[in-house]
């Protein structure tokens, strides 16, 4: 009972910590990618998921909230609710011809709490990234003696605020067949800005502004499916299946044109233009992601009368989207859009996967959980008409807090990788991701066990 009414104190203050911090504006982006659609979609990752190479769809198991694939909630422990939180930074190095950059950003990434219903149902509710907006870049025109320099930049980002379901459709000793939703509103909004000032002194002062901003209002659903089977004591398979079908997002834009002595001063803008709120509608493009996780378990005896229980597990996955169907009725501008796929894989070795009961016989990295994983994608965007791709290798690690029966551990995920189409006088980007996460559980005790007065 004391370990458990400090996890539940824990827990109220990591989330008012959350919530206090999420109503402020976050900087969740630093990219020009993400000027394109409504934002960028990935790039601050899960910790847990980040280290097998963002093979979302089949990180299943009682120890992670995967919220990616919402047939996972029915895999929680009984009895063990998790409260899951994520904290991303990403370091990215941008080059085009003799031209770099260098900008950072970090930002919460979600927080989420999951629980078992009984033995066949689980549930999820949280807030976790949609899209983000995140970049600004300028060049000038020179006009006789004077010099115009135009600015481009963008902010904002697009938050889901979620609550998912996951039950059987069958379960039976060695195979088991998970099905579950996601239902989520989506709110945020993203900005795009233009302004063309009069350069004085080394510095723009006077000039116009263009500002474009969609607000997003809108439910939001996506479906998980997950297939697994004992083949042996030795052996499982898993076939995992995430569809995030075509919607219509609701969308309120606004555009507006204004003349400033200050461009860096709102309150001086003069209006030239300015549509008011327009709604609409953003067709959102359907992505299917398919998993497969393979699993070797086996036994490695330490001496005579001690033995670890390992477990390998190998996971890969394949996602299409179809982006060259999406809308935004309010851009004037065209864009081409390509279609996108990604191919993930990654390893998960434990050396002990019964490290509660065997705490007394292991070592601490033995019961530590060690990641490794690679990517590749084709991304809808296209520089200088070829399509833009990214890969990248990924790495992390597992540390469990194994205090009585808790399900409790701190997770780090750590990617290397780059962005361009491979010619040095196009943009191309290398970065690298620092991904951090906590999962807290009961400690000894259930949180929802009925009391009973003795």
């Amino acid at each position: 009972m004391k370990y458990t009414s400090r996890m539940r104190k824990l827990l109220f203050l990591l989330s008012f910590f959350v919530l206090g911090s999420s109503s402020f504006a976050q900087i969740t982006a630093s990219s020009p990618y993400s000027s394109f659609g409504i934002g960028e979609q990935g790039g601050l990752d899960h910790a847990t998921i980040s280290g097998i190479g963002n093979s979302f769809g089949t990180a299943i198991d009682s120890f992670t909230l995967n919220y990616y694939n919402p047939s996972s909630y029915n895999s929680l422990s009984s009895g063990n609710p998790l409260f899951s939180m994520g904290i991303s930074s990403r370091i990215s190095s941008f080059s085009e011809g003799n031209l770099s950059n260098t900008s950072t950003v970090s930002a919460i990434q979600h927080f989420a709490f999951g629980f078992k219903v009984k033995e066949y149902f689980g549930a999820a509710f949280g807030l976790k990234p949609y899209s983000r907006r995140g970049y600004e870049f300028s060049n000038y025109d020179v006009i006789g003696s004077d010099s115009i320099q135009h600015t481009y930049s963008g902010t904002g980002g697009i938050n889901e605020l979620f609550l998912g379901l996951s039950t059987n459709l069958f379960k039976f000793k060695s195979t088991q067949l998970s099905v579950g939703a996601n239902l989520g509103y989506l709110f945020g909004s993203l900005e795009n800005q233009r302004s063309s000032t009069t350069v004085v002194n080394g510095a723009g002062s006077i000039g116009g502004i263009d500002l474009k901003t969609i607000r997003a209002k809108s439910f939001h659903y996506d479906l998980g499916m997950n297939f697994s089977h004992q083949i042996n004591q030795s052996n499982a398979v898993m076939l995992t299946a995430v569809i995030d079908p075509g919607q219509n997002l609701n969308t309120i834009y606004s555009y507006g044109r204004y003349y400033s002595p200050d461009v860096e001063n709102t309150t001086v803008y003069d209006t030239l233009d300015y549509s008011g709120l327009i709604k609409g509608q953003v067709q959102s493009v359907p992505r299917f992601t398919y998993g497969l996780r393979y699993t070797f378990s086996r036994s490695t005896h330490l001496d005579a009368t001690k033995k670890l229980n390992n477990s390998l597990a190998i996971h890969a996955s394949y996602s299409t989207a179809d982006y060259t169907k999406f809308t935004l009725p309010f851009d004037t501008t065209s864009t081409d859009f390509s279609k996108s796929t990604k191919y993930t894989f990654g390893m998960e070795f434990i050396p002990e996967t019964d490290f509660i009961n065997n705490k007394p016989i292991t070592k601490f990295y033995q019961r530590m959980r060690y990641r490794v994983g690679g990517y590749f994608a084709e991304l809808p965007y296209k520089t200088d008409g070829e399509q833009v791709t990214d890969f990248g290798t990924t790495f992390g690690l597992g540390l469990p807090i194994v205090i009585k029966n808790s399900l409790s551990s701190i997770n780090f995920g750590f990617t290397i990788g780059q962005r361009g189409v491979g010619n040095q006088q196009s943009l191309g980007e290398t970065y690298y991701g620092i991904n951090f996460g906590v999962t807290i559980a009961p400690l000894g005790d259930n949180w929802f066990q009925k009391r009973k007065l003795n």
